[in-house]
C-alpha cells in the first residue's frame, strides 16, 4: 500500500499519512466488506480514494508549479507539438512498468505535476475531468503534462539503458 501511495503522492510523509488514513477507514468499514473482492483489492480501492482526496487537498492548499523549461525541439514556434504523442502501452504493461525499479526511479525525477498527471491518467486511468480538477488545469494542459512526462520518462530510461528491461 505504501508503494502505491508513494508513486502517486509528492512526499514520503504524504504517502505514509494516506496509508494510515486508508487503514483507519478500512477498520471503520470492516463490517461492510462483503467479500466480493480480495482484501488487498478492497484496501487498495480505499487507498486510491484517500490518495485522490490528498491530491485535491494539496491542490487547494497550494498551487503546484512546474519549474522545468520547455524543450524547444518538442514544440514549434506556434506552440503546437512538432510530433504527435504516442500512446502508452496497454493497461497491463503500464501496471508491470510501475513495478520496475528503473521506471519508479525515472518517475521520481519528474516534476511533481507531470508525475501526478501521468500516474493518474495512464496508470490509474482516472477520468480526464477528475485529474483536471485535482491539478486545476484544462484538458489541453493535462494532455501537455502527460506528453512531457512520457518524453522525459523515455529519455531517462533510454539514457540509463533501462528501456530494454521495461
Amino acid at each position: 500500500m505504501y508503494r502505491y501511495a508513494r508513486l502517486r503522492l509528492p512526499s514520503r510523509e504524504e504517502a505514509e499519512d494516506a496509508v494510515q488514513t486508508a487503514m483507519l477507514a478500512a477498520l471503520d468499514a470492516r463490517d461492510r466488506f462483503d467479500g466480493r473482492s480480495t482484501e488487498r483489492t478492497w484496501l487498495i480501492g480505499i487507498l486510491r480514494h484517500k490518495t485522490l482526496d490528498r491530491l485535491r487537498r494539496l491542490a487547494r492548499e497550494r498551487r503546484i508549479t512546474s519549474t522545468d523549461a520547455d524543450d524547444p525541439e518538442t514544440y514549434l514556434s506556434t506552440g503546437s507539438r512538432s510530433t504527435r504523442p504516442t500512446s502508452w502501452a496497454s493497461e497491463q504493461a503500464a501496471e508491470v512498468a510501475t513495478s520496475t525499479p528503473a521506471l519508479r526511479a525515472a518517475l521520481d525525477t519528474l516534476p511533481e505535476r507531470e508525475r501526478v498527471a501521468v500516474v493518474l491518467r495512464e496508470v490509474d486511468e482516472i477520468p480526464i475531468k477528475a485529474v483536471c480538477d485535482v491539478l486545476s488545469v484544462t484538458p489541453t494542459h493535462l494532455s501537455t503534462l502527460v506528453h512531457r512526462a512520457k518524453l522525459r520518462l523515455r529519455k531517462a530510461l533510454t539514457e540509463d539503458d533501462q528501456d530494454e528491461r521495461v
